[in-house]
């Protein structure tokens, strides 16, 4: 049942995510499909967590965790610089930065035993790795806030969109006959373009990060 609510919720808020893309920026529709998308990502994150508790699958906790990361320091980033709202993005920093520890604790010996190749690890981390840079700039340029905050929440939503699409994928892509190094260097690609392209639509956001 747990299985099977999670890929059910999973769906829901994939098809959320387009219609808060596809939709106008600040729209009534526009926002609630952002809702019910944060919403799904953290009951999906909860729910693989509990999978995971069965059968761990590293480069799955990584996906889980990190996606409500990012959609966290969306919604983070459209509330003003206050101090809780600067706490809560510092935490969400940390919680990050544990997520990566972890799945390194679990990645290395499996390296060093030549169990697996390096650059499996290395691409899994390649996202979070993207989204705590992109922390880093925000926090350096704190009096950019204002400018900064709209492509930062566009950017991570997406960014959010491209690991809750790649999580399902690894577990099936067999089936699907994909290839492994679509599966593990397409959102690579694929989530910087989209960030482009959205980011046209507005064109006074600066930069995403």
């Amino acid at each position: 049942m747990s299985y099977y609510a999670h890929i059910a919720i999973g769906l829901v808020g994939l098809v959320a995510a387009i219609i808060a893309l596809s939709t106008r920026k600040g729209s009534n529709i526009h926002v609630l499909a952002g809702r019910v998308f944060s919403t799904c990502i953290l009951i999906v994150a909860i729910s693989s967590l509990i999978l995971l508790s069965v059968r761990m699958a590293p480069p799955l906790l990584v996906a889980a965790l990190t996606a409500v990361y990012a959609v966290g320091t969306a919604i983070l980033a459209l509330k003003p610089g206050s101090t809780t709202t600067r706490r809560m993005e510092y935490g969400f920093f940390i919680f990050e930065i544990i997520v990566v520890a972890i799945f390194l604790a679990m990645a290395i010996p499996q390296i060093m035993g030549g169990n697996i190749p390096l650059i499996g690890p290395l691409v899994i981390l390649a996202i979070p790795i993207i989204l705590l840079a992109g922390d880093v700039h925000f926090f350096r340029n704190a009096r950019q806030r204002a400018m900064l905050r709209i492509s930062r929440h566009l950017a991570r939503m997406i960014w959010a969109f491209i690991i809750a699409v790649r999580a399902p994928v690894t577990e099936i892509y067999a089936e699907l006959d994909l290839p492994v190094a679509l599966i593990l260097f397409g959102p690579l690609v694929i989530g910087p373009a989209m960030i482009m392209i959205f980011l046209r639509k507005y064109a006074r956001t600066p930069r995403a990060i």
